[in-house]
């Protein structure tokens, strides 16, 4: 079973993110993994303090940063998110993600827990909504890949989730020059 950290959802936890921690929770096959819920980052690159929703660390693989997100509608275009029901509706989770990667990558290679070479990636998981619900205005604009997002029925499945997201970042980074990624180094 995956190991959670902490064992239980944290106070406060918003629906979205008692989703996922129970979907990962009681997933099979993943007994190796690590996951961490609602990691607060005081030494954030990018602003004063953030917070990382979940933190996802496979073996040999890589790690996964999941911000969650449970609106009713989704709206992306021109480069601009639009999320109901969400505190901030017009900010763009990608720069949530971001924020929180650059700060883990950072303060785990200044500890020498990194090379500098792991993947991590990024995903955001709209656990109220099927993948026909999101209204994509800008279709394959450079700000994200299609799959950097989980839907509702991921959460049938979420180690085959994460699978299929390490495997596609895999594909895409070990293919683009002067990027050092090294899924082994894990």
């Amino acid at each position: 079973m995956t190991r959670m950290i902490p064992a239980r959802p944290r106070d406060g936890a918003n629906g979205s993110e008692k989703r996922i921690f129970d979907a990962f929770a009681g997933a099979r096959g993943a007994d190796d993994w690590i996951v961490l819920h609602s990691l607060e980052i005081r030494r954030h690159a990018a602003q004063f303090q953030g917070e990382a929703d979940f933190i996802v660390i496979v073996p040999g693989r890589g790690i996964v940063v999941v911000e969650a997100k449970s609106p009713e509608y989704v709206e992306y275009k021109d480069g601009e998110w639009r999320l109901d029901r969400v505190p901030s509706p017009g900010k763009s989770p990608l720069t949530q993600l971001d924020g929180s990667i650059r700060s883990l990558r950072g303060f785990l290679k200044q500890r020498g827990v990194l090379v500098g070479d792991e993947p991590i990636a990024r995903l955001i998981w709209f656990t109220s909504l099927d993948r026909y619900q999101f209204k994509n205005n800008s279709p394959g604009d450079m700000q994200f890949f299609e799959w950097e997002l989980g839907w509702r029925d991921d959460l049938q499945q979420p180690v085959r989730a994460i699978d299929k997201l390490l495997a596609e970042h895999d594909a895409w980074y070990s293919s683009v020059e002067d990027v050092a990624h090294n899924p082994a180094s894990m």
